[in-house]
Formats: structure tokens, C-alpha cells, sequence
């Protein structure tokens, strides 16, 4: 029986969001390879996605492997679907997708993105990305209720630390850093140029010209401007609450007056009214700092800076005080790494800026001021080089939580194989014949 190691169960939906600028574009095949309850696997997707896993370097050990992790996947999804308890807001996928596109936008040209996915348009991209993410989310969701409530005891700890301490991994040399962040503070004469600007853009919707054309040409919210500012089908609490107080009260046809999100500045219109929901046309313009707004952004946090090195604040103070960071201002800027809840980060793996920024720093030493990006806005940062663990096999003693860690994801993907069986015999497999000599972790076939 094929079962495999949770390292091995690739999250072949996110597979679909990571592009390779530049690879080429095999002949799609035509067929289905596999329906699981209502989901459907072609075999173009098996195709594509068995591509971009082996490009990414991801394991994939053969083409049989590949195919039963997309079925585990499917199945998963099927059953989140037709469980009530199984939700996902309309906010959260559309930041989501929005920020993977910008990330799209950041390793190629529209050109080549648009020729990796096979579509015509950034707003298609948009949409087919809302869907990949959906879903992607919806398994998320339906795997927490499946694994929920597991956790190892030191005795499991060890247990599993001993079975497997020949197959542990050699860790690279790691670093714990803190951080604080702030944003340029955006002058009252700035935000007065960008209202006019808006302004002068409704005189002339008003007078004839196009909302959708004026959205295309010059709003800056990737998710909508191909689409000429269009969001359909909103329902309340969908964007943040200053859009959504106005957006609501507008009637239709009915341009607002600039309003003020943390993205930026909007003009809304409302398009459509269908009960308790609303198609909406927005501009964004964002508060881009000017020159003179970084400058004065870095002078003061390069005082902070040198008010924690002369002792007159702390760093946990001045998180505290000065950080637009909400997730760590609270705990003294203590980064965490999103891949594993832990607060070690792998030397190499660190964003570029941040690798420049700390080296040659010692243990307590802060770096010199940098320009960065946080919350999708220029930013200025200055890191704490907290610790520095050098390379090392993994010990019980040295990496308790990292180990406990990994216990924990065994016992979850035991639940989850646990799941698929009790649930096997209650959900419509069919595999294609080419695929049917699999030797596959889990009953699919019903034999």
C-alpha cells in the first residue's frame, strides 16, 4: 500500500499558483483521468500540475504517486463542499488571489503570465484564481475539522523522535530576528492632490465619460481594473467596512465622493442593487510615499533606532509604541515563520533585503534602517538579530517544539487516512484504465 508521508501529499491546488515564467506550453490533452464524488480530474491537469511540481523541485516521485495525492485532494474537497460547517469568505479568496497575482506580476511580464495560464486577460487570470483558491481553502478548512484536536505528549514526542532519528533532517544554519516597521505618513497636501484627482474623474463620468474605461486606464487595484472596477454579486462585510458604509447607501448609478481605505483612495459606483447584494465599479488610487515621505519615514525610524541602542528605549517599547506590525508589536516584534508556526528562520531562505540587512550582525546588534513592503505599502524596517543557531542534526534537546511538530502532523495525516477510508465506500470514485495498475495508497478502485 502507497501511503505516504505527509511531505509527500503535495497541496496540488497550490501547485496551480506557483507559475514558472517561461515554461512552455505543452499540447493540453483532452480526457478525464478521474472523478471523485463531484469533482473532476483531466488528465491536462495532471499533466500541468505533475510539470510545475517537478520544476519547483517538489517531490514527486512518480506520475501513480502524483495521481493519488490529487485524488486525496479531491476527495477532501468533494465532502468540504457538501458540509455546511465548511465555509469560506468572499474577502479573504479575493485578498488571497489578489495577492498571489501580484506576486505573478512580480516574477514576469502580463504577457508571460497570461501565456503560462492560457487565458486572455488579467481579470480572467483574476477569476480563475478566485476559484483555485476557493477551493484550496475549502480543503484547509475540511482538513482542520478532519485533524482537529491533536496534539503529542512528550512520551509521543520521543516515540516518534527515536523511530525516525536516522530520517530527521540536517538543519541549515537558522536565525530568530525582531522587528519594527512603519509606514511614511502620507502628508494633508498629498491626499489632497489624489481627492482632486478623483474629483476631476467624476466631473468627467458625469459629463460622459466611461466609469468602466476611467477603472481600466487608471485604478490600481489588480483585482478588478481589467474589468473596468467591477465587483458582482458583494454582499456586506465583503470589503473593508469605509468602502462597504458607502458602497451600500449609493443608489444605483450614483457616484461617490472619494473615500479613504487603508488600500488607498476609492470612487465607488454602484451598478446593480439585487437585495441584500450589490455589483460595485471602484477606482483605487493609492497613496503612493513620495521621496520626501520615505525620507522623513526613515529619519524617525532611524531615531528609534538609536534611542534603543543609548538604552533610553527598549526594542519591546518602541514595537510597541512605533510597529504597524499588529501581529508582533505586541510581543516585542518577535518574527514567526508563516511555513511552521516557529520562530527560526533558515539563513538562506530569508527575502534578499533581509539576508543584506543582518549580515555581519551578532546576537542583540539592529541593522540599519531598509525599504521594504508591508500590508502592500512601502515600508521602512529595521530587524534585531535575536539568535543565531548554527547547522545541526536535530536533537530532542535543541528542538523539542520543531519535533513535537512533526509528531503532530503524523497523528494528523493518520486522522486523515483514517477519514478516507470510513468515507471511501460513500463517495463515487471512477478511474480511468490508464491509471487503474496504480499501486495507490488508498482503496480507490473498490476492489
Amino acid at each position: 500500500m502507497m501511503r505516504l508521508k505527509e511531505n509527500k501529499i503535495l497541496p496540488t491546488l497550490i501547485l496551480m499558483l506557483i507559475p514558472i515564467m517561461g515554461l512552455s506550453q505543452e499540447k493540453k490533452i483532452d480526457g478525464v483521468a478521474a472523478v471523485v464524488g463531484n469533482e473532476v480530474i483531466l488528465e491536462s491537469d495532471i499533466q500541468r500540475d505533475y510539470t510545475l511540481a517537478q520544476q519547483q523541485g517538489m517531490e514527486a516521485a512518480d506520475r501513480c504517486a502524483f495521481v493519488n495525492n490529487m485524488l486525496v485532494q479531491k476527495m477532501v474537497l468533494h465532502h468540504a463542499k457538501n458540509d455546511t460547517l465548511v465555509s469560506v469568505s468572499d474577502e479573504r479568496v479575493r485578498a488571497q488571489a489578489t495577492q498571489v497575482l501580484e506576486d505573478f506580476k512580480s516574477r514576469g511580464s502580463e504577457e508571460e503570465i497570461l501565456s503560462v495560464y492560457g487565458v486572455k486577460t488579467m481579470a480572467e487570470l483574476q477569476n480563475e484564481l478566485e476559484i483555485l483558491v476557493r477551493d484550496n481553502q475549502l480543503i484547509e478548512s475540511k482538513r482542520g475539522r478532519i485533524e482537529s484536536d491533536l496534539d503529542a505528549s512528550p512520551e509521543e514526542v520521543k516515540t516518534f523522535f527515536n523511530t525516525y532519528q536516522s530520517e530527521l533532517p540536517q538543519m541549515n544554519e537558522e536565525v530568530e530576528m525582531s522587528h519594527i516597521v512603519i509606514h511614511p505618513t502620507i502628508t494633508e497636501e498629498h491626499k489632497e492632490e489624489i481627492i482632486n484627482r478623483l474629483l476631476a474623474m467624476k466631473q468627467e463620468i458625469i459629463e460622459g465619460a466611461s466609469f468602466s474605461t476611467k477603472a481600466i486606464l487608471y485604478s490600481e487595484d489588480p483585482g478588478s481594473k481589467e474589468n473596468g472596477g467591477l465587483y458582482e454579486n458583494i454582499k456586506r462585510g465583503t470589503f473593508v467596512p469605509e468602502f462597504d458604509a458607502v458602497a451600500f447607501n449609493l443608489d444605483e448609478g450614483e457616484i461617490s465622493d472619494p473615500v479613504e481605505t487603508q488600500f488607498g483612495f476609492h470612487l465607488i459606483q454602484l451598478e446593480r442593487r439585487r437585495g441584500q447584494s450589490i455589483d460595485v465599479r471602484h477606482i483605487l488610487i493609492s497613496a503612493e510615499p513620495t521621496e520626501q515621505e520615505m525620507a522623513e519615514a526613515r529619519n524617525l525610524i532611524d531615531s528609534i533606532r538609536t534611542q534603543i541602542k543609548s538604552g533610553d528605549l527598549t526594542f519591546k517599547e518602541a514595537a510597541k509604541q512605533y510597529s504597524v506590525d499588529k501581529y508582533t508589536r505586541y510581543n516585542g516584534g518577535q518574527l514567526t515563520n508563516s511555513q511552521n508556526g516557529e520562530t527560526k528562520f533558515e539563513r538562506s531562505k530569508l527575502p534578499m533585503k533581509q539576508v543584506y540587512a543582518i549580515a555581519g550582525l551578532e546576537p542583540g546588534d539592529i541593522s540599519e534602517p531598509f525599504e521594504t513592503e508591508y500590508d502592500r505599502k512601502k515600508a521602512i524596517e529595521i530587524l534585531r538579530l535575536d539568535n543565531i543557531i548554527p547547522a545541526h542534526k536535530l536533537a530532542l534537546d535543541t528542538d523539542y517544539t520543531r519535533i513535537k511538530n512533526m509528531t503532530i502532523q503524523q497523528k494528523k495525516q493518520e486522522k486523515l487516512f483514517e477519514w478516507i477510508d470510513e468515507n471511501m465506500n460513500d463517495t463515487f470514485v471512477k478511474i480511468h484504465k490508464d491509471y487503474q495498475s496504480c499501486d495507490f495508497g488508498f482503496n480507490w478502485l473498490k476492489k
